[in-house]
């Protein structure tokens, strides 16, 4: 098919260099929405249509784009498309499942320590004047003397379990439904009751499906050694929220650091905001320009498949 035949939609912009390339294989659309009422009118007669974080191309949208051959996801997660109806379909699923490792496994590193050593509360505790008391009462353990534990030990589980037990000396478990051997690093697999029961630190690396949503509920989390700390910088919605702050109220947890939370931006009510011992960051993970870059190159596999070429990553090797 020639490039003036084909129409590509963009609902979230991409790189300057991808768009470029876009433009050299056909019609771009640029979205200035990315509403389900905005995708369902750009879809209907388009060949290709790249998203990132929050356009939900649901069955309903791919069941009105007749033309379509294939969906670019700009970023590691695939819950915001639905799979299985574009397999039904006949269109091809790409994204960029490396693109953030090394910046996610870096926040979540960041957040750790942060928790830690409580630094924004010792932050805040220097600028009201309150110095001595906040030196005074400052004390904490070492990541060396800590038993990290992972759950889903996919690229970014092993980004930050390799820096943690290598870097810092940590002890690490972790729980995955798919064996990641080999590792290059010491890890122990155990179940999930065990790694709750152990683990000083419970760090988040899944993505997002029927058997991760809500996966730290109330149950799970009464199964967290006492004094724990909980990272999740996965998807907000794998995590119970108000079981998570009743937790964290009633001192059973020493902590707990968020990158996502099951409602972004969160209401003014959410109960994790009226927490105690939480530190939240407005999902920004994946937001380094190198991060970037690698997430707009999902462009170069939309237009592999446009020209008939086999995917470089495809959603079926989702990991």
């Amino acid at each position: 098919m020639a490039p003036s035949q084909l129409h590509i939609v963009v609902a979230e912009r991409l790189s300057r260099e991808a768009m470029e390339s876009l433009q050299a294989a056909g019609r771009v659309t640029v979205l200035d929405s990315c509403d389900e009422g905005c995708l369902l009118t750009a879809v209907a007669d388009c060949d290709a249509l790249l998203v990132r974080t929050y356009s939900q191309v649901t069955r309903h949208v791919i069941e009105h784009a007749p033309n379509l051959k294939v969906i670019g996801r700009g970023g590691v997660g695939l819950d915001n498309i639905d799979t299985t109806a574009a397999t039904e379909h006949g269109v091809t699923v790409v994204y960029t499942p490396a693109a953030a490792t090394g910046a996610v496994a870096e926040l979540t590193i960041g957040l750790m320590l942060s928790l830690l050593r409580d630094i924004p509360a010792n932050d805040a505790a220097i600028r009201s004047g309150a110095y001595e008391q906040a030196r005074t009462n400052a004390m904490a353990n070492e990541l060396s003397e800590m038993t990290l534990g992972i759950i889903g030990m996919g690229r970014i589980g092993q980004a930050v379990g390799r820096r943690c037990q290598v870097g810092f000396g940590m002890s690490v478990i972790y729980h995955d439904i798919i064996d990641p051997q080999p590792l290059d690093f010491q890890a122990t697999f155990v179940e999930k009751d065990a790694l709750y029961k152990q683990a000083d630190v419970v760090s988040l690396h899944v993505p997002l499906t029927e058997l991760t949503r809500w996966l730290i509920d109330k149950e799970a989390l009464s199964q967290f050694k006492s004094g724990a700390m909980l990272i999740n910088t996965s998807r907000g919605q794998v995590v119970d929220s108000l079981a998570l702050a009743n937790r964290l109220r009633n001192g059973a947890l020493s902590g707990a650091a968020l990158d996502v939370l099951d409602e972004e931006p969160p209401a003014a009510n959410h109960p994790l905001l009226a927490a105690p011992h939480i530190i939240f960051t407005p999902h920004i993970g994946a937001k380094t320009p190198m991060s970037q870059t690698r997430m707009s190159a999902v462009a170069e596999d939309v237009i592999r498949v446009l020209q008939g070429l086999p995917p470089v990553s495809a959603a079926h090797i989702y990991r």
